[in-house]
């Protein structure tokens, strides 16, 4: 009886394992929506992925011509209490009370 039960529970969870790869291998794909109104025929839908994929592409060439030329850089980091550069609110001094006494 306990082996039955064993080799039920092996099929089991081999069904289960299958099914949840299944599950994430859904989940993983990538979704793309090309359509916005009504039906599309397929030139249309060919237009609009070309069109997607030359924005994408010039989009990706301005982004290395940006890094090429050192344009985006990280400006330094300020106080959210006296726009100072160089610490944060947590270690501001402007609102700091001297507590030492004479």
């Amino acid at each position: 009886m306990i082996e039955h039960t064993a080799v039920l529970f092996k099929a089991q969870v081999s069904n289960l394992r299958k099914a949840n790869k299944a599950a994430t291998e859904r989940k993983g794909r990538k979704k793309n929506r090309i359509q916005k109104h009504g039906s599309l025929t397929v030139a249309e839908g060919r237009k609009l992925a070309a069109q997607k994929a030359a924005r994408q592409q010039v989009e990706d060439e301005r982004r290395q011509e940006a890094a090429q030329s050192g344009v985006r850089q990280r400006a330094a980091t300020r106080c959210s209490r006296c726009k100072e550069a160089g610490h944060n609110s947590r270690t501001c001094k402007k609102d700091t009370v001297d507590t030492t006494e004479h």
